[in-house]
Parts: structure tokens; C-alpha cells; sequence
């Protein structure tokens, strides 16, 4: 056995008995993400950030010219409303437009999902992605923003909770583009 698995070993046994975890499933969990974490293919939970998933692609470029073929925007009007920054997609916009704060929650996380379904070609984003860009956009309410946004037609969901994925619809493409030619208009 190599050195720095048994560093990780070692390290892993000792977090989980210092955790105090008494169920034996949970223990064997708590040490399989420890070990993974030592021997490094694991960040922790605490500091993951939605960032552009593996096996799409990274290179701006790309991205820029992908999400100008699907939409038919200039690319100096897209760069007004997004920005790619350290493989991280953001709004750059003021505001979102909408009518109430629940038209608002949809529509930007029409405008997210649109950058990464058409811009990067990655079908489905991860409920903490759209949750981040909510919450930076003062738009995040905990209690209703997955309601708001579950409750339209323009969505697609997959798994539960922490894992759960959220997909543009036919009818939410369509409705991401119209908000996009508002938004740059």
C-alpha cells in the first residue's frame, strides 16, 4: 500500500471517530468521503461552487459563439447580460425583468439555465447553481423559489433535494430567449 493512501486512511479513521457517528452504515459513509477527500477527488461539501460541470465545455469562446448560434444575439449584447469569470457562468444584469418576485425567480433561472443548456450544451444544472445566482440577485426565497420555479411548464427536474437538476422545457426555451431579447433591448 502507497504512503499517501495510508495517510489517507489514517487521517479519514481519525475524523470519523472524532465525529462521534455511532451507526454503522453512517460511519462507513462518513470514512469512504473522508478517504476520497484525503486522497484528493473529493472537495468538501462546504466549498463547492456551481461551476461549469465536467465534461462541458470551459473555453469562453465556445461558449459565447454556441449561445450566439442558438439565440441569434450579437455576442457584445450576450457579454451585457452574462459573463464568464474562473469557469463560473453570472448574470451581469441590473435587474431581472418580471412582474412579481415569482415571475422574477423564473425568469432568471430561465436566463441560467438557457447559458448552460444552449451556451455549453450541459442539459442539466444543479438546483445550487440556480439557488446561488437567486440569491446574489436578492431574488432567493427558501420557502418558494423552487415552488415558483417547479410550478411552470418551462421546467424539467430530476432527483431530490440536494441532488436535485432543473432543465429547460421546449416551452422554456423559448420563453429564456424572449426574456434574453428584454433583457438586451
Amino acid at each position: 500500500m502507497n504512503s499517501k493512501l495510508q495517510e489517507a486512511l489514517k487521517k479519514a479513521n481519525a475524523e470519523v471517530e472524532k465525529s462521534g457517528i455511532t451507526d454503522p452504515e453512517l460511519k462507513k459513509i462518513a470514512f469512504s468521503k473522508a478517504v476520497d477527500f484525503y486522497l484528493g477527488s473529493e472537495t468538501p461539501q462546504s466549498t463547492i461552487a456551481p461551476r461549469i460541470p465536467k465534461g462541458a465545455s470551459d473555453k469562453s469562446d465556445d461558449f459565447w459563439t454556441s449561445l450566439h448560434d442558438s439565440t441569434g444575439i450579437e455576442i457584445n449584447k450576450l457579454k451585457d447580460v452574462y459573463s464568464v469569470k474562473d469557469k463560473q457562468i453570472l448574470l451581469v444584469i441590473s435587474s431581472v425583468p418580471g412582474d412579481s418576485k415569482a415571475d422574477k425567480q423564473r425568469n432568471l433561472a430561465a436566463l441560467i439555465l438557457l447559458a448552460y443548456q444552449e451556451g455549453l450544451n450541459y442539459e442539466w444544472a444543479p438546483s445550487s447553481l440556480l439557488a446561488e445566482a437567486a440569491n446574489h440577485s436578492k431574488l432567493y426565497d427558501t420557502s418558494k423559489f423552487a415552488k415558483n420555479i417547479v410550478q411552470s411548464d418551462w421546467f424539467r427536474t430530476e432527483g431530490v433535494r440536494r441532488g436535485l437538476k432543473y432543465k429547460l422545457s421546449g416551452p422554456g426555451v423559448s420563453e429564456a430567449k424572449n426574456t434574453l431579447s428584454v433583457v438586451i433591448s
